[in-house]
């Protein structure tokens, strides 16, 4: 791979300065905080050259979330799938809960923003086609544990039904992780309890659950 020019070299040093201005900002005062001129002050660059890299504070938002999704699905990545699959789930949940309370304000923001849609109407079943590209694309966390419950699902041990496939189950599964980390990161920010038990036992009772429904089916 050829070496990068001296240009080049600057622009991405303030592409990633620009990034890392916003972030700060966004952690220190809210999202409603950053503009275009907030970064520029913040390193020492004038509002207008800001543009050279970015067409918009909106722009700028979408990158990190971006980003933020990624770190996300590399964090679960980290988990070893030697485990046994539902301790393999269930520890790739803990990891998604771990981002949120390690980084709570841009896990608000990745989940606050929707995804931006392509101009034009779209007919409902477009729509459909489009999320779940969205959310099985390979920079996507949810692709993570999509792909943790077929692998339950073929090794046998989660079940599947004409109502129940892997979507379905994925779903669900994100829902659950989602709504504990959630709530780690608002409402019981600073409530004093095991979490980590908490956790951990509601996560195994759900796969645990999936497996009894399948032997009453």
């Amino acid at each position: 791979m050829p070496a990068l020019k001296p240009s080049e070299r600057r622009y991405q040093r303030t592409h990633e300065a620009i990034l890392e201005a916003a972030r700060q900002i966004i952690h220190e005062d809210g999202v409603n905080a950053l503009s275009m001129r907030a970064i520029a002050q913040r390193i020492d660059y004038s509002a207008a050259g800001l543009y050279e890299y970015f067409a918009s504070k909106e722009e700028i938002i979408e990158t990190i979330c971006r980003q933020g999704h990624r770190r996300l699905k590399d964090g679960m990545a980290r988990v070893s799938t030697d485990l046994p699959i539902r301790e393999y789930l269930r520890d790739t949940g803990l990891a998604y809960i771990e981002f949120a309370v390690q980084n709570p304000d841009f896990f608000l923001l990745m989940f606050t923003k929707a995804p931006p849609l392509p101009p034009g109407e779209m007919s409902p079943k477009e729509l459909q086609a489009l999320l779940e590209s969205e959310l099985l694309d390979e920079n996507s966390a949810f692709l993570v544990l999509f792909n943790g419950i077929q692998r339950g699902i073929n090794e046998g041990v989660l079940p599947v039904r004409p109502d129940l496939g892997v979507m379905e189950i994925a779903l669900g599964a994100w829902s659950l992780v989602h709504g504990l980390a959630m709530l780690r990161v608002t409402f019981l920010q600073s409530f004093q309890t095991d979490f980590a038990r908490i956790e951990r036992e509601t996560l195994r009772a759900f796969y645990e659950g999936l497996t009894l429904n399948r032997d009453r089916n």
